[in-house]
């Protein structure tokens, strides 16, 4: 489903209630709840450590691998107080974390949050509140990933009037010989940051299901250097980035920009203000909305507290588990690959239209540091390993497999627990259902096929209500595109609403 997974009760145009609407609703409860000291999730909500940081001082944070840093406020209001969280390892988590005041430090020009994992690790942010910013001429910006090797996911993060920079999220995209690590940013309310609001430069990163807001460049504080220029999102040094199902709106900006061998594509996208060098535009629309999503702390209590209620993406990506059915709540898809007994070292290759993680800890197989995941610089990526003697290697796969090169009378194959042949697997045919003609009206479809099928983030947005089982396609759109890849024919069909609808044959 395209946007919204409340779109299949739409009944009229006055009726109708759009993704952002919704949050903007609930935004406004979790306000109003807020005000009156109580959270909607108030059996949910825990107590909280405050760490007060003195006035002309510099307080530093130290959260080791496999650590856990969770319900803190963190009170600057002192004068020149300030913070420095520093992530080591991976495996850590950073969870309920709200900064308190106004950034007010002029001493030095760096990070306040370095969120970084070490190569091959996982590790995971959210539920951080940022959102007093800094004052005029303060260099330091709210959250870096300087030394990034591995993934890091950041979620529900409200980062707001930061002077020198918002998310500055492509150190690593700096230094393309010593670390690459992948920075994925989902759910964040950035506003009014200097600089950017975030940046991008690594292959692999994205922020998706997010609102970035510059009111004007009068609303934005200056650097140490008294300079202005408030970019939304900003693609540097690398290819492969992107922005998913975002609302984006920049005034004297770039609402998008790429630059210094920086490549990105929208996805799924509302933008108001201009869309500045190579950057693929697909599905992108006008009139963004620019409510804060509800998963977002408005206050660095709400933050500390936990009192937005993120219970379904809590669980520490060092930490996966593989339900029964063989999915996973990782991003992605989960391709396991496994050699048959008796054969030694046994080579296998696929390439995917998208991006590829490995899966480094959990139930059944995991990949090892000589399995390589290699860029190709065409929004493509390579895999190749080695296993045997029943032991495999898994991946996470957000994307379409285009090509397999292995020994079918050596490999299993499974993808989210079912298996598969190299066949399956890069089905030739492609199933668009566009509804972005009426973004306005909800459209119900479903699909029958005679081979398989499987969803595709390249050809457009899915969503969990978006479902495939034993050949048959079931979904909504709403003012946005689903996309399939499948086998075989059609052999049945039904669309309920306003919506456009290819098939292409690729054998």
């Amino acid at each position: 489903m395209a946007r919204d997974d409340t779109a299949r009760d739409r009944s009229s145009d006055d009726s109708l209630l759009d993704r952002r609407s919704y949050l903007k609703m609930a935004g406004a409860a979790a306000a109003t709840v807020g005000a009156a000291g109580v959270s909607a999730n108030s059996a949910e909500a825990a107590s909280y450590d405050t760490i007060k940081v003195p006035a002309n001082t510099k307080k530093v944070i130290d959260v080791n691998g496999g650590e856990t840093f969770e319900n803190k406020l963190i009170d600057i209001t002192a004068d020149g107080a300030h913070v420095k969280l520093m992530t080591h390892g991976s495996g850590w988590t950073v969870r309920n974390v709200g900064v308190k005041g106004e950034n007010n430090n002029m001493d030095g020009t760096y990070g306040t949050f370095y969120l970084r994992c070490t190569e091959d690790g996982e590790a995971l942010a959210e539920n951080i509140y940022m959102g007093d910013g800094a004052a005029d001429r303060c260099g330091h910006a709210a959250v870096s990933d300087w030394a990034n090797a591995g993934t890091v996911t950041i979620r529900n993060i409200h980062v707001q009037g930061w002077a020198a920079d918002g998310m500055y999220m492509s150190h690593a995209g700096n230094h393309v010989k010593q670390t690459m690590g992948v920075t994925q940013v989902e759910n964040a309310y950035l506003k009014n940051n200097n600089i950017e609001n975030c940046r991008l430069g690594t292959p692999g990163s994205y922020i998706k299901d997010s609102v970035v807001h510059v009111e004007s460049q009068d609303a934005v504080p200056s650097n140490e250097s008294g300079q202005t220029n408030a970019r939304g999102i900003w693609f540097k040094e690398q290819s492969g980035l992107k922005a998913i199902n975002c609302d984006i709106s920049v005034k004297g900006s770039h609402a998008v920009f790429a630059s210094n061998e920086g490549e990105g594509t929208l996805e799924n996208c509302r933008v108001e203000g201009p869309v500045t060098g190579p950057v693929e535009q697909v599905n992108v629309s006008g009139s963004p909305d620019v409510t804060p999503p509800a998963s977002v702390p408005m206050s660095a209590e709400e933050a500390a507290s936990g009192e937005i209620d993120s219970s379904s993406n809590t669980s520490s990506p060092a930490n996966e588990t593989t339900q029964s059915d063989g999915t996973s709540d990782s991003q992605g898809s989960l391709f396991e690959l496994v050699a048959a007994e008796g054969h030694k070292n046994v080579k296998y290759e696929f390439t995917v239209e998208g991006s590829v993680r490995k899966r480094t800890s959990g139930d059944g197989p995991n990949s090892e540091s000589s399995d390589s995941v290699t860029d190709n610089g065409d929004g493509t990526v390579t895999v190749s390993g080695v296993a045997g003697n029943g032991f495999g290697d898994a991946y996470y796969v957000d994307g379409a497999i285009t090509s397999v090169n292995l020994d079918e009378s050596v490999w299993t194959l499974r993808l989210d627990g079912s298996e598969v042949t190299p066949d399956d697997l890069t089905l030739p045919n492609k199933l668009v259902i566009d509804g972005s003609n009426r973004p306005r009206v909800a459209a119900d479809y479903t699909f029958e096929v005679s081979g398989a099928a499987r969803k595709s983030t390249e050809l457009g947005s899915v969503q969990k209500n978006d479902s495939v089982s034993a050949g048959e396609i079931t979904g909504s759109v709403f003012g946005g595109k689903d996309g399939y890849r499948f086998s075989g024919e059609v052999t049945g069909f039904s669309l309920d609403g306003a919506a456009n609808v290819r098939v292409e044959d690729g054998s």
